[in-house]
């Protein structure tokens, strides 16, 4: 009896420990949240210039993420570079960092001049 009790009580349990892994952000098949996530657009936890030639975004990773991973669209829009960072192989590693990891990519892979203005058209991550 007191087993069946302590089924009864646990079965909600799991089933939220499941949904909850299910909305990781790299979990397959999950989500981020509100944020529109494709493999062409993957939402980021930020980005930055260094110097006047080197951009680093801060993508999300399990562990694993490394440059060969992401794909990098870039068009050239009134003066401007617009970057867009896309995934082409999943992270399925187990380690979550939940600040991500940093991926620099010099102006030059961007086709864009030093000191040139980049943009990156990626969601962020709240």
């Amino acid at each position: 009896m007191m087993t069946r009790l302590f089924a009864i009580a646990a079965l909600p349990l799991a089933l939220a420990a499941c949904s909850a892994v299910r909305s990781l952000p790299l979990v397959p098949d999950g989500a981020a949240g509100d944020v529109d996530i494709s493999q062409d657009r993957i939402a980021l936890h930020g980005w930055r210039i260094v110097g006047n030639d080197i951009l680093v975004v801060q993508v999300p990773s399990n562990g694993c993420t490394q440059k060969t991973d992401l794909s990098v669209d870039v068009r050239r829009r009134s003066g401007e570079y617009r970057v867009t960072v896309g995934r082409v192989r999943e992270d399925y590693c187990r380690a979550i960092d939940p600040d991500g990891v940093e991926i620099p990519f010099g102006f030059e892979e961007l086709g864009a001049r030093p000191g040139a203005t980049v943009v990156v058209t990626n969601p962020i991550l709240e």
